[in-house]
């Protein structure tokens, strides 16, 4: 499996719930489209402060080193998921996919994904592989959940593998019995290129500042680790509690930094990790 993440920035244009409006809406109605995609999720920032819904008290005793002026540099970011590279570079193509009096036609617009980057973004989104390591599988009611993401920056001390091996490992394992958790999965990012075929090659991301502006937002933070829960203080309470100080131990030992918020998450393409059928499915 194939996932990949796509950090983006509002075009200034717009206001927050105005570009949360466009792209769960008129964008994700295209990038649901894109041909052989397993999965598609888009994470917006909430409005909500992080401070607001886990408590200001459990924010500061977590946070370490979280980057300047953070939350200027994205708005939200997409979860695309193809079981392999083919399929996600050929992704962007038109889908036989729209119906039509004689059956299956072809739609181009899929092809463009709407063709609105320029109207929903500012500049090229920050797109990147990451090794994901489902710690629990999510369990979705049929409401909406608290969703939490923890960024996390290793050590200089570790190296790559090994922090990746220690933070899906220890780490994971026990962040995964908190009470109330309905998901867990651990992403850490990768330096495989999954922009080049995917864009165009006069895309501003290529550009010398399109360059600079993804290299100091990842500086930022290695690894991204998602959680859900019916409520935020299923997280606040068991992470204030004795028996959950050993991440506190780990963290202060292997993270160089770490930081949380809160996002509001819509299921486009609810993620299939089986094995695909040989025939038209989406």
């Amino acid at each position: 499996m194939l996932k990949v993440f796509g950090f983006v920035k509002r075009n200034p244009r717009l206001t927050h719930d105005e570009y949360r409006a466009g792209h769960v809406g008129y964008h994700n109605s295209f990038g649901r489209r894109l041909n052989n995609i397993r999965g598609y999720l888009l994470n917006v920032a909430s409005n909500r402060r992080i401070t607001d819904s886990l408590g200001a008290d459990i924010v500061d005793q977590l946070t370490v080193n979280e980057p300047t002026a953070f939350d200027e540099q994205w708005d939200g970011w997409g979860q695309l998921m193809f079981d392999r590279m083919e399929d996600y570079v050929g992704a962007r193509s038109p889908a036989r996919d729209r119906a039509g009096p004689n059956g299956l036609e072809t739609d181009t617009m899929v092809a463009k994904v709407g063709d609105d980057f320029n109207q929903l973004y500012a500049g090229s989104p920050f797109q990147f592989q990451v090794d994901e390591h489902i710690a629990m599988s999510v369990r979705r009611p049929e409401q909406k959940l608290f969703k939490l993401a923890q960024f996390v920056k290793r050590s200089a001390s570790l190296e790559t593998e090994l922090f990746r091996a220690y933070l899906t490992g220890r780490y994971a394992t026990l962040a995964a019995t908190i009470p109330g958790l309905r998901g867990m999965i651990v992403n850490v990012r990768t330096n495989l290129d999954v922009m080049s075929e995917f864009f165009a090659e006069d895309a501003e991301g290529f550009t010398p500042e399109g360059i600079a502006r993804r290299e100091a937002f990842y500086s930022g933070w290695d690894a991204l680790i998602e959680y859900w829960f019916d409520e935020p203080e299923q997280f606040s309470s068991a992470r204030l509690s004795p028996g959950f100080e050993q991440l506190r131990e780990f963290e202060a030992a292997f993270f160089a930094a770490a930081f949380y918020r809160e996002v509001d998450e819509t299921v486009a393409v609810l993620p299939k990790r089986d094995i695909p059928p040989p025939f038209y499915h989406r």
